[in-house]
């Protein structure tokens, strides 16, 4: 009886939140503006779906249950959400509303095999399966992002992020990130993602744009291809095909442009606190002639044409000054690797880097060779074992 009760008694606020979703999606003129239909959550084939509620598939009852009656009435976890936000916290990284679904044992959530979020490495890069849901990524043992070190930083900038959000948010639109993988057209000249840089959070909010689902045509340079004609795509793992897609496409004409997304409001600053490191992050220059050795800066023509002695698909001598997109090496959420770097690179699987000296070869060897260099340092094992991130790093000019 009372949960009869409580169901005639939210329903009025049920009709409320749908007829705003409605008007939301039907006010969005906008084509840059996706909708939650569209979002990987209000997909009605593979959206959210929570165990034992009866809801329809992609429902947003999944998350705001207005009809459960220990809710109905108080609004006990605010939003009307099922569970606690549990922000702010002493430890967003096991605490926080996105974890009910998206980790293993314990999810919510109702899928084949449970939910799994793979890295990058293997989604996008077909290496060995790591990590496979996006708490184990963030809790990884390796590196990973800290929760609480990216919504302070959020709230530092003035951008519209309080201190009460979820920090999954300053990434993230959870109303309207999309299933990024498969890669999939999102048919305004992008792909599908599930990402929106924090400074497109609006306040008061509205919908808001996601990242890399447009071409140039935007005003935005959302794609790898729109921010520069120099984007080489790595191999994909088992042959020739290249990343994302492993696919004949190298031009990043079907990556988001993740340069200027990492770096838009984080990654181009010196006062970005990093809890992991115990210090601030070290500024990355992408863009200027003296900046990174992997960013535009390598285009210029005083550069040593080896370019590093590099191997396939970056061998054409003619224009070897490419520029990388950050996901080509680093994981967004987490790795069992330091510094958030991938397991699988350029084709190249299984890479462990363990420590901050010697294990580095492993990884940069993934796309660079030694054995074209003459002085006494660089040298192939066993000779010696070049500690490739004692001289070469990201913050220092000419990308040492």
């Amino acid at each position: 009886m009372k949960a009869t009760k409580c169901r005639i008694k939210c329903w009025a606020t049920t009709v409320f939140i749908a007829v705003g979703v409605l008007v939301w999606g039907l006010s969005c003129g906008n084509v840059a503006t996706a909708g939650y239909s569209d979002s990987a959550h209000g997909n009605t084939s593979y959206g959210v779906n929570r165990s034992d509620t009866g809801y329809p598939i992609g429902s947003c009852a999944h998350c705001h249950d207005t009809f459960d009656p220990d809710i109905c009435g108080n609004d006990t976890y605010g939003l009307k959400l099922f569970a606690p936000n549990d922000n702010p916290t002493p430890t967003p990284q096991s605490d926080n509303f996105c974890f009910q679904c998206h980790k293993g044992s314990g999810s919510v959530q109702v899928r084949d095999g449970g939910l799994k979020n793979h890295t990058y490495s293997t989604n996008f890069g077909g290496g060995t399966a790591t990590l496979t849901t996006i708490y184990d990524a963030l809790n990884a043992s390796g590196s990973s992002h800290n929760l609480s070190d990216v919504l302070n930083h959020a709230v530092g900038r003035d951008i519209g992020f309080t201190s009460d959000m979820n920090p999954c948010l300053v990434c993230h639109d959870q109303h309207l990130a999309q299933q990024n993988y498969p890669v999939t057209l999102s048919g305004l000249g992008g792909v599908k993602t599930a990402i929106r840089r924090p400074g497109d959070l609006p306040n008061p909010p509205t919908p808001t744009n996601l990242w890399g689902d447009e071409d140039a045509t935007s005003g935005n340079n959302e794609r790898m291809k729109d921010y520069t004609n120099k984007y080489q795509a790595p191999y994909y793992y088992g042959g020739s095909n290249y990343e994302p897609a492993n696919d004949g496409t190298s031009d990043g004409s079907n990556l988001p442009n993740f340069k200027n997304f990492c770096t838009g409001q984080c990654h181009v600053r010196t006062d970005v606190y990093s809890a992991e490191r115990g210090a601030n992050l070290r500024e990355i220059d992408w863009t200027s002639p003296y900046g990174e050795y992997h960013g535009k800066s390598h285009s210029d023509p005083i550069y040593d044409p080896g370019g590093g002695y590099t191997i396939a698909p970056y061998t054409n001598g003619e224009t070897y000054n490419y520029v990388l997109a950050c996901t080509d090496c680093h994981e967004s959420h987490g790795s069992t690797n330091r510094w958030l770097l991938r397991t699988c690179v350029n084709g190249k699987d299984n890479i462990i880097v363990t420590d901050e000296t010697d294990s580095w070869y492993a990884f940069c060897t993934a796309c660079h060779v030694l054995t074209e260099w003459t002085d006494s340092f660089h040298k192939e094992p066993p000779n010696e074992a070049p500690a490739c991130g004692t001289c070469h790093y990201h913050g220092y000019p000419e990308g040492f």
